[in-house]
Protein backbone atom coordinates (compact mmCIF):
# COMPACT_ATOMS: atom_id res chain seq x y z
CA UNK A 1 0.00 0.00 0.00
CA UNK A 2 1.49 3.22 -0.85
CA UNK A 3 1.72 6.05 1.62
CA UNK A 4 1.41 9.26 0.81
CA UNK A 5 3.75 11.65 2.26
CA UNK A 6 2.84 14.18 4.70
CA UNK A 7 -0.18 13.13 5.75
CA UNK A 8 0.92 11.36 9.46
CA UNK A 9 1.90 14.36 10.37
CA UNK A 10 -1.46 16.55 10.00
CA UNK A 11 -3.65 16.31 13.29
CA UNK A 12 -6.99 17.35 13.45
CA UNK A 13 -8.48 20.27 11.36
CA UNK A 14 -9.25 23.39 12.83
CA UNK A 15 -12.71 24.47 12.23
CA UNK A 16 -12.79 28.50 11.15
CA UNK A 17 -16.51 28.67 10.43
CA UNK A 18 -17.29 30.11 13.54
CA UNK A 19 -14.44 32.63 13.66
CA UNK A 20 -15.30 34.09 10.25
CA UNK A 21 -18.94 34.36 10.53
CA UNK A 22 -18.14 36.51 13.69
CA UNK A 23 -16.24 38.17 11.57
CA UNK A 24 -18.50 38.63 9.44
CA UNK A 25 -21.23 40.20 11.42
CA UNK A 26 -18.95 42.06 13.22
CA UNK A 27 -17.40 44.43 10.63
CA UNK A 28 -21.10 45.84 9.60
CA UNK A 29 -22.16 46.77 13.03
CA UNK A 30 -18.66 48.34 13.56
CA UNK A 31 -19.55 50.14 10.37
CA UNK A 32 -22.49 51.07 11.54
CA UNK A 33 -21.65 52.00 14.43
CA UNK A 34 -18.75 54.48 13.19
CA UNK A 35 -21.50 56.01 11.13
CA UNK A 36 -23.96 56.84 14.26
CA UNK A 37 -20.92 58.37 15.60
CA UNK A 38 -20.53 60.95 12.97
CA UNK A 39 -24.00 62.49 13.70
CA UNK A 40 -23.83 62.30 17.27
CA UNK A 41 -20.69 64.99 16.89
CA UNK A 42 -21.09 68.60 18.29
CA UNK A 43 -19.35 71.21 16.20
CA UNK A 44 -18.34 74.25 17.96
CA UNK A 45 -15.70 76.67 17.41
CA UNK A 46 -13.87 78.04 20.28
CA UNK A 47 -13.58 82.09 20.52
CA UNK A 48 -11.76 83.74 18.53
CA UNK A 49 -8.87 86.19 20.37
CA UNK A 50 -8.41 89.09 18.82
CA UNK A 51 -5.60 91.44 19.71
CA UNK A 52 -7.63 94.43 21.39
CA UNK A 53 -6.41 96.41 23.78
CA UNK A 54 -7.98 95.37 26.75
CA UNK A 55 -11.15 97.90 28.11
CA UNK A 56 -10.52 100.05 31.00
CA UNK A 57 -12.78 99.94 34.57
CA UNK A 58 -15.13 102.69 33.20
CA UNK A 59 -15.84 100.66 30.34
CA UNK A 60 -16.13 97.57 31.95
CA UNK A 61 -18.73 99.07 34.49
CA UNK A 62 -20.49 100.09 31.07
CA UNK A 63 -20.77 96.90 29.59
CA UNK A 64 -21.89 94.81 32.72
CA UNK A 65 -24.60 97.85 33.32
CA UNK A 66 -25.89 96.59 29.33
CA UNK A 67 -25.38 92.91 30.14
CA UNK A 68 -28.41 91.16 31.43
CA UNK A 69 -27.62 89.06 34.30
CA UNK A 70 -28.88 87.04 37.31
CA UNK A 71 -26.17 85.25 39.84
CA UNK A 72 -27.35 82.73 42.04
CA UNK A 73 -25.84 82.25 45.42
CA UNK A 74 -26.28 81.09 48.89
CA UNK A 75 -27.59 84.26 49.73
CA UNK A 76 -30.08 84.55 46.75
CA UNK A 77 -29.83 86.68 43.56
CA UNK A 78 -27.92 89.28 42.10
CA UNK A 79 -29.70 90.54 38.96
CA UNK A 80 -27.53 92.81 36.72
CA UNK A 81 -28.02 95.16 34.10
CA UNK A 82 -30.38 96.69 36.04
CA UNK A 83 -30.97 100.48 36.24
CA UNK A 84 -32.68 102.07 39.24
CA UNK A 85 -32.87 98.46 40.77
CA UNK A 86 -31.78 96.91 43.82
CA UNK A 87 -29.01 94.53 42.32
CA UNK A 88 -29.48 92.19 45.66
CA UNK A 89 -33.08 89.98 45.88
CA UNK A 90 -32.49 88.11 49.51
CA UNK A 91 -33.72 84.69 50.18
CA UNK A 92 -37.04 84.74 52.59
CA UNK A 93 -34.98 83.05 55.38
CA UNK A 94 -32.21 80.20 55.10
CA UNK A 95 -31.44 79.65 51.36
CA UNK A 96 -33.46 76.59 50.53
CA UNK A 97 -34.63 75.38 47.06
CA UNK A 98 -38.12 76.88 48.19
CA UNK A 99 -36.98 80.30 49.96
CA UNK A 100 -35.23 81.67 47.21
CA UNK A 101 -37.84 84.64 46.18
CA UNK A 102 -38.47 83.98 42.51
CA UNK A 103 -41.61 86.41 42.63
CA UNK A 104 -39.04 89.45 43.61
CA UNK A 105 -36.95 88.17 40.45
CA UNK A 106 -39.84 87.91 37.94
CA UNK A 107 -40.43 91.90 38.84
CA UNK A 108 -36.70 92.73 38.63
CA UNK A 109 -36.70 90.64 34.92
CA UNK A 110 -40.05 92.44 33.83
CA UNK A 111 -38.08 95.95 34.55
CA UNK A 112 -35.26 94.44 32.87
CA UNK A 113 -36.87 93.79 29.96
CA UNK A 114 -38.33 97.22 30.09
CA UNK A 115 -34.96 98.89 30.18
CA UNK A 116 -33.39 96.48 27.66
CA UNK A 117 -36.69 96.08 25.07
CA UNK A 118 -34.49 94.41 22.30
CA UNK A 119 -32.21 91.91 24.10
CA UNK A 120 -33.19 88.52 23.84
CA UNK A 121 -30.07 86.98 26.25
CA UNK A 122 -29.77 86.56 29.78
CA UNK A 123 -26.83 85.07 31.30
CA UNK A 124 -27.60 82.96 34.33
CA UNK A 125 -24.52 82.56 36.64
CA UNK A 126 -25.20 79.88 39.55
CA UNK A 127 -22.24 78.71 41.80
CA UNK A 128 -21.89 75.49 42.54
CA UNK A 129 -23.98 75.03 45.64
CA UNK A 130 -27.03 76.24 44.01
CA UNK A 131 -29.58 73.31 44.17
CA UNK A 132 -30.64 72.42 40.01
CA UNK A 133 -34.52 73.14 40.93
CA UNK A 134 -33.45 76.76 41.64
CA UNK A 135 -31.80 77.16 38.52
CA UNK A 136 -34.42 75.63 36.34
CA UNK A 137 -36.64 77.79 38.25
CA UNK A 138 -34.84 80.85 37.09
CA UNK A 139 -34.37 79.74 33.87
CA UNK A 140 -37.96 78.94 33.60
CA UNK A 141 -39.06 82.68 34.89
CA UNK A 142 -36.53 84.39 32.73
CA UNK A 143 -37.91 83.21 29.25
CA UNK A 144 -41.74 84.43 29.72
CA UNK A 145 -44.80 85.81 32.14
CA UNK A 146 -47.96 85.07 31.94
CA UNK A 147 -49.92 88.32 31.78
CA UNK A 148 -53.48 89.15 32.27
CA UNK A 149 -53.84 85.39 30.34
CA UNK A 150 -51.78 86.13 28.25
CA UNK A 151 -47.57 85.17 27.39
CA UNK A 152 -45.09 87.74 27.43
CA UNK A 153 -41.80 87.24 26.20
CA UNK A 154 -39.02 88.25 28.14
CA UNK A 155 -35.09 86.86 27.39
CA UNK A 156 -35.90 83.33 25.18
CA UNK A 157 -32.22 82.79 25.34
CA UNK A 158 -31.09 82.16 28.58
CA UNK A 159 -27.08 81.39 28.91
CA UNK A 160 -26.16 79.12 31.51
CA UNK A 161 -22.50 80.54 32.94
CA UNK A 162 -19.68 78.82 35.52
CA UNK A 163 -20.59 80.96 38.45
CA UNK A 164 -18.21 81.21 41.90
Amino acid sequence: MARRRGLEDVGPGLDLIPVLSLVVHLIPMLLLSVRFLALAQISARGPVVAALEAPNEGALAEQSKKVVSVQIDGEGFLVGGSAGLDPRIPCKGPCTPDSYDLPALATALRTLKDAHPDETRIVIAPSGTVPFEVVASVMAASRSEVVGGSERVLFPEPLLAVGN
